[in-house]
């Protein structure tokens, strides 16, 4: 007779610790403080019901392609939700860009998984817009990078978060006074160690204000013969 997996013998255990632990430490919504049943989850029902959804994700072509993309060759572009001041998306940004809270980021892109499962399209990849390395040491992390790491997780299709390198160190374009395409001029450049298969991906921020980030990303990913790209945010703040 085999011996049983050690590991296996602590199972019943480490439940009843957890049991124990969450009798005591209940999960609560990071809104509203209501205690909540899945540690999948970071908002009540409640709660997530509050997001404002876009649906430009229904319509093609999107309302932003038209406004924003026209002139670049690129399939769809959508956004989650519409950003909202002094509401709970502004929150949520606000905690994950700022104060870390990377569980945020996991359920964003959650949420972009279950939105483009739902699409008449598939993608071969995740392409994130990077940080320059100066900014990404100072905060620790990319919050894309979070995002999108969850999302092809939940889709079982790679992300790529070095395909991009952001090789200018510009000011943030939320308090700049010159033009923003003017500041990303020459901003990013592909990474000449990795090459994409043939195929659709999906190029990947946080926020679309002007759309001067992404246009820029997306001037260098259309030149490449065998890639066809859309593009997709977390929030569109118009």
């Amino acid at each position: 007779m085999e011996e049983p997996n050690r590991l296996e013998m602590f199972v019943p255990l480490f439940r009843l610790l957890q049991t124990v632990f969450e009798l005591f430490f209940p999960l609560l919504c990071i809104n509203c403080q209501k205690e909540i049943n899945s540690r999948q989850k970071i908002l009540c029902l409640y709660c997530e019901l509050e997001l404002p959804l876009t649906y430009f994700h229904l319509i093609h072509p999107s309302p932003l392609k038209r406004l924003l993309f026209n002139d670049l060759k690129i399939d769809r572009v959508f956004s989650l939700y519409i950003f909202e001041e002094m509401a709970l998306i502004e929150s949520l940004l606000y905690q994950l860009k700022y104060g870390g809270n990377k569980a945020i980021g996991v359920f964003f892109g959650q949420k972009l998984a279950g939105l483009i499962s739902g699409l008449a399209c598939t993608f071969d990849g995740i392409i994130g817009v990077p940080l320059h390395p100066k900014r990404q040491r100072k905060r620790g992390f990319n919050q894309v990078d979070l995002i999108g790491q969850s999302a092809a997780k939940a889709l079982s299709i790679p992300y790529y978060g070095t395909f991009l390198e952001r090789i200018k160190h510009t000011p943030k374009l939320s308090k700049a006074s010159r033009d923003r395409t003017e500041i990303l001029q020459d901003a990013f450049r592909i990474n000449p160690l990795i090459r994409l298969p043939k195929g659709h991906y999906l190029l990947l921020d946080d926020i679309l204000t002007t759309g001067a980030t992404l246009k820029a990303c997306s001037k260098l990913l259309v030149k490449i013969d065998h890639l066809s790209l859309s593009i997709a945010t977390i929030v569109y703040r118009n």
